[in-house]
């Protein structure tokens, strides 16, 4: 997986989205907020994909 950074993450979700920032400051807070769901969705999903089984020796990776 490649590493994704935090900030640079949030950076992308509210770019273009200057006026509305000042509009709606919570704004920022939800861009963390999906950021972080973003990132631990994808440790999560890249666990699993190396997760070892005792039936199987490693869990199918398509589901």
């Amino acid at each position: 997986m490649t590493y994704l950074d935090r900030d640079r993450l949030v950076e992308s979700l509210l770019r273009d989205l200057d006026r509305e920032l000042e509009r709606y400051p919570a704004l920022r807070a939800f861009a963390e907020r999906v950021a972080d769901t973003i990132l631990a969705a994808l440790a999560e999903h890249e666990r699993r994909l190396h997760m070892v089984t005792p039936e199987f020796g490693e869990e199918e990776r398509n589901g």
